[in-house]
């Protein structure tokens, strides 16, 4: 697999390998969700939105957390319009996560609570470390979380036991976070950025267009009624009939060969 030198942001680290980019957020000692890891990581996925050879990204941390929540004590200097800023520019770094057109993969290596819990959901796909320790325990401060926590649990999981979580600010497990449905899979400790390199070269089979078809249908449908999100499918799915990587797949199939798809 080609491998082309790391970039860093301060915070943020990135290393491309083949079609996958590691995203490694670097802020010691809990790589707390700071404004400026915040930018950091924004300015990172408009950089790799850009680069037209990465097609599944993996986003990790550094050192025995993933992101254990925000920089507390900014709470202490934040008015009602300063937090309300914090959190929206928060929000819209991770909603470059989930709108990004390719997959991607959270390779959560140890906390993952508040501001981090919340980032991982932002991502498409969860593989968790068995060290690996979830939670939303913002009331504890006598806050709620701001970044999409009070709305993608209760999208990924029951709304009782989401409300559950919310409410008592309990930190949970691995083990139990795959139980409920808040991760995707549990995996040895640190093997998790390797089962997440597996995961992306078993995506990176498929055709490209499809991919990227995919989570689009997933991501915009679900903010629909079902009726809008079926005519919306049906549409991606006329689209694609046009493509060569059908007539590559479909010829490949028949031939009983592995497709070499082109991305159009």
């Amino acid at each position: 697999m080609n491998q082309s030198a790391p970039t860093e942001k301060k915070y943020v680290g990135t290393a491309i390998e083949g079609h996958t980019a590691i995203v490694t957020i670097d802020n010691p000692p809990i790589n707390a969700l700071s404004p400026e890891v915040t930018r950091a990581l924004s300015d990172t996925f408009e950089d790799l939105k850009r680069n037209e050879l990465v097609r599944v990204v993996i986003l990790t941390g550094k050192g025995r957390a993933f992101v254990a929540g925000a920089n507390i004590r900014l709470f202490l200097e934040m008015d009602r319009e300063k937090g309300e800023k914090y959190a929206l520019a928060v929000t819209e770094m991770q909603q470059k996560i989930e709108e990004f057109n390719w997959p991607v993969i959270a390779a959560i290596n140890g906390y993952a609570l508040g501001g981090g819990c919340e980032l991982a959901m932002a991502c498409d796909i969860r593989i968790a470390s068995s060290q690996a320790v979830f939670g939303q325990p913002e009331v504890h401060l006598g806050v709620i979380p701001g970044a999409g926590g009070t709305q993608r649990l209760p999208r990924l999981l029951p709304a009782g036991k989401a409300k559950m979580l919310l409410f008592t600010g309990k930190q949970i497990d691995a083990s139990e976070a795959e139980r409920i449905g808040l991760v995707d899979q549990v995996v040895p400790a640190g093997t998790e950025v390797q089962e997440a390199l597996n995961l992306a070269r078993e995506i990176m089979k498929v055709a490209p267009v499809a991919l990227r078809f995919a989570k689009k249908a997933v991501n915009r449908g679900m903010q629909m009624s079902l009726h809008d999100a079926l005519l919306m499918e049906a549409t991606l799915f006329g689209e694609l009939l046009e493509t060569e990587d059908v007539k590559e797949g479909v010829q490949a199939f028949f031939e009983k060969r592995e497709p070499r798809f082109k991305g159009r």
